[in-house]
């Protein structure tokens, strides 16, 4: 869902207001139609850092991971096909012309300021604001999308750049996506853990 309309919004525009509010309406509606099932993690990173905090199970963790790469590939092949016109790189993540370790630094702090959202939401001080999770989730991630699209395409999703990347053969700079999201991962899920969570969480069943 996510990528086959992300991809089609892709076409038109790749950063700007318009770009970020889009990809972030459409995060909205997908976790608000599927959160009371899964969770609605869509990301690699969000279901490793609900692992770490204690909200998933390990081997419910690689379940996830697997949908979710075989969703990626399934939604980008669905927008690549609806695609009138193939010649373009479509949904490719494209970094901005700035040394690769600034833009690593950027995307870190984006995909930590993501992470500790879903930590908020997990945390059972949230709890009372559960029906506006998907709200929530959607304007922040238009808000970090908007901030960060001109530099590392504002993703925020690994495998959101991978799927692309793997159909158009063209992997540039998708080591700084990779090794930004393990570290903000990492960070967040040990910060909230063991500094601000108030109390061991329950894994989901």
């Amino acid at each position: 869902m996510i990528l086959t309309l992300g991809c089609c919004l892709s076409t038109y525009s790749s950063s700007g207001p318009n770009y970020a509010i889009g990809w972030g309406l459409i995060y909205l509606a997908a976790i608000h139609t599927f959160a009371f099932l899964s969770g609605a993690h869509l990301n690699p990173a969000v279901s490793a850092t609900a692992t770490i905090v204690g909200v998933m199970e390990w081997q419910l963790m690689l379940c996830y991971w697997l949908v979710q790469l075989l969703g990626a590939l399934v939604g980008f092949g669905m927008a690549y096909v609806a695609m009138p016109n193939k010649s373009g790189k479509i949904c490719l993540t494209t970094l901005g012309n700035y040394d690769e370790v600034k833009l690593m630094g950027i995307e870190l702090f984006m995909m930590m300021m993501f992470l500790f959202a879903y930590c908020g939401i997990w945390d059972k001080r949230s709890e009372s604001a559960y029906d506006s999770v998907s709200a929530r989730v959607g304007f922040i991630f238009a808000a970090l999308c908007c901030a960060s699209a001109y530099y590392t395409g504002g993703t925020l999703n690994f495998y959101r750049s991978l799927a692309p990347a793997i159909v158009h053969v063209t992997f540039g700079g998708l080591w700084c996506i990779f090794v930004a999201h393990l570290l903000a991962t990492i960070v967040v899920a040990l910060l909230w853990r063991f500094l601000i969570a108030a109390e061991e969480p329950q894994p989901m069943e």
